[in-house]
């Protein structure tokens, strides 16, 4: 049992004691047969019937203390999902964006983006939003838009900036890589003879 509930049943306790006490004092004030006696078990009743309306007051600061931690924590839930939602779109924003732009020309990239939009405004009303991997999400919004596979490697990590950091660079095919450039056999060839000139 939660410390809260558990004061909460003490308290609860400890009101209906009280009012059983004061109960019996009243009884006996009534039936008391002198002034002084009458007046002594007038002054007990006031004094329990004080603590127990000082119980219920305590009782239900209690639960109105509950309440609003509830309401804190249910506020706290919704921010973190909004949180996530953001950071999802984010993700699979800037994955599918990327390829967008890799495979079409501007002309056609604009009205791909607006349809990336659409479908990430939308996917983001139902609860099932966030139930599915970062990769499986990309993928499937990649064939909803008619683009090849993404290429990924694992789980995306958390972020935006994630995405682009292990999304793989953008090179066109007419230039090599560079580690190929270097070790162009031409190249090897011009570095010996100019060495052993």
């Amino acid at each position: 049992m939660e410390i809260a509930e558990r004061h909460t049943a003490i308290l609860s306790e400890l009101s209906e004691l009280g009012l059983s006490l004061a109960r019996d004092l009243h009884a006996k004030a009534r039936a008391a047969e002198t002034p002084d006696e009458a007046a002594s078990l007038a002054g007990a009743f006031h004094r329990i019937s004080r603590s127990v309306r000082q119980t219920l007051a305590l009782e239900a600061r209690l639960v109105r203390d509950r309440q609003r931690q509830d309401r804190e924590t249910g506020a706290e839930a919704r921010r973190e999902t909004e949180r996530r939602i953001t950071r999802r779109k984010a993700q699979v924003k800037a994955a599918v964006e990327r390829l967008i732009w890799t495979e079409h020309e501007p002309s056609d990239a604009e009205l791909l983006l607006d349809a990336l939009d659409d479908r990430l405004d939308e996917a983001e009303l139902y609860e099932d939003f966030l139930a599915e991997d970062v990769d499986s999400h990309i993928v499937r919004t990649c064939k909803e838009l008619g683009l090849p596979d993404p290429p990924l490697r694992g789980r995306w990590p958390e972020g935006p900036e994630g995405v682009e950091a292990h999304a793989p660079p953008y090179r066109p095919a007419s230039q090599p890589p560079q580690s190929l450039r270097d070790s162009s056999p031409c190249g090897g060839a011009s570095e010996d003879r100019r060495s052993s000139a």
